[in-house]
């Protein structure tokens, strides 16, 4: 056995005093690679938990290895966070991690999983609903590497009696409370003796999801990301589904959300490929999706507010994302520019409400609600706009259009300009 690692990188080895964990530190030291050992104490076997890890750092001491020894309360957290003790140790050994990488203490963390955690990491997803990217099973990423995935747990065992590596057995490894004992103690051994080669079948399987996954994020098209959300053109929801879900996932993921997403929010996004513009679907990860003409829109979920102020034309008004202020201009802006002393007294800056009526510039009187669908201003959009209004008759809407009844003619003394800019 033999480990090839990337010169110049200090690497964190990622050792619990087991059997795979001790190989790896050992393959490492002898490839002549920069490493530091990396021990957590979980708290979980009590003073059997404490001597493995006293194991590891006395261990490290003698072969001149550096150590970084770590103690978290697992039981403790996993009652606090509502899950289970398994959930709530990797929790936090990867917080450590993570730690450890931010600050640049190491370059790349190594992880001893072998070919017997890949297959049961598959079976396990596959057992829980996993999708294509599931059934990668255990795959490098950045920061983390798993130079041991290519040889078995027999084959570790045989070279650590070989080497004379010594090491300390878990045994919470042999209670099948756990869902991984459990297919490993219980399901796998029954489908071997149906199946023999099954395990490497299952790595075959790992490999040809690891290709198709990366074939489908190759081929995603990249979504627009801005402030609040991130949008896709709608053409997306006519491509292959396949395709479809896993641009939809991408762009889900770059929002952050990609731990929350299930297939069921995906085959949801879908459904909106059969529904009118400006539908909009709950996702339950703090956005909303909508419809929105050309395109699909994923955003933020923000409570609608209501704003009211006297309408003033020397105030500078705030709302949402936006800064609406007045100027005096000579221009003439098409949709901006306006005669505020057409605007009556006891006039409002707001937002829009039910049975708002608006006569667009040069057009005729209708609601409000069907002028903003006349020109496709998006849903999410509307709740966001601040109109001046006397009771339900719309003067103009701040950013979009004037109503006819403010428009510059003969008669103007002043013309003024609505200004828009982005909120500090």
């Amino acid at each position: 056995m033999e480990l090839i690692v990337e010169q110049g990188l200090k690497l964190g080895v990622a050792v619990s005093g087991g059997v795979d964990s001790m190989v790896m530190l050992h393959l490492l030291k002898k490839s002549g690679a920069d490493i530091v050992a990396i021990n957590i104490e979980h708290g979980i076997r009590g003073a059997v938990s404490k001597r493995d890890s006293r194991f590891v750092v006395n261990y490290c001491k003698r072969n001149e290895i550096e150590c970084l020894a770590y103690t978290v309360n697992s039981p403790q957290y996993a009652v606090e966070h509502g899950m289970s003790v398994e959930l709530a140790a990797r929790t936090l050994r990867y917080e450590i991690f993570d730690t450890l990488l931010k600050e640049k203490t190491v370059d790349c963390i190594a992880l001893a999983h072998h070919m017997n955690d890949q297959v049961e990491t598959v079976l396990m997803r596959i057992f829980r609903g996993t999708g294509i990217k599931g059934l990668r099973g255990i795959v490098d990423r950045a920061g983390y590497v798993h130079p041991m995935l290519n040889f078995t747990k027999q084959e570790i065992r045989d070279y650590a009696a070989l080497n004379r590596v010594p090491y300390k057995e878990d045994a919470t490894n042999f209670d099948s409370e756990y869902t991984r004992n459990y297919i490993r103690h219980e399901v796998i051994p029954h489908v071997k003796t149906r199946f023999p080669g099954f395990e490497k079948a299952v790595c075959k399987l790992a490999l040809s999801a690891e290709e198709v996954e990366d074939f489908l994020v190759k081929s995603a098209i990249p979504a627009s990301y801005h402030k609040k959300g991130a949008t896709l053109p709608i053409e997306v929801l006519d491509m292959h589904p396949a395709l479809a879900k896993k641009t939809i996932a991408e762009a889900l993921r770059g929002l952050g959300c990609d731990k929350d997403i299930e297939s069921s929010h995906l085959e949801a996004l879908m459904s909106l490929k059969d529904s009118p513009n400006n539908s909009k679907l709950n996702l339950p990860f703090g956005y909303d999706a909508y419809r929105s003409y050309t395109e699909l829109r994923i955003v933020e979920r923000v409570e609608a507010k209501d704003f009211l102020q006297e309408f003033d034309i020397r105030r500078t008004y705030e709302f949402g994302d936006f800064r609406y202020s007045f100027s005096v201009t000579d221009k003439m802006v098409k949709g901006l520019t306006f005669d505020p002393s057409k605007i009556p007294e006891g006039a409002v800056v707001r937002t829009r409400r039910e049975g708002d009526k608006f006569r667009r510039y040069a057009g005729g009187n209708k609601s409000l609600s069907d002028y903003l669908t006349d020109v496709k201003i998006p849903l999410y959009l509307r709740d966001k706009l601040l109109v001046i209004a006397k009771d339900n008759v719309i003067y103009a809407v701040l950013g979009v259009e004037i109503a006819d009844e403010v428009k510059i003619d003969d008669n103007t003394e002043k013309k003024y300009l609505i200004n828009i800019g982005e909120c500090e």
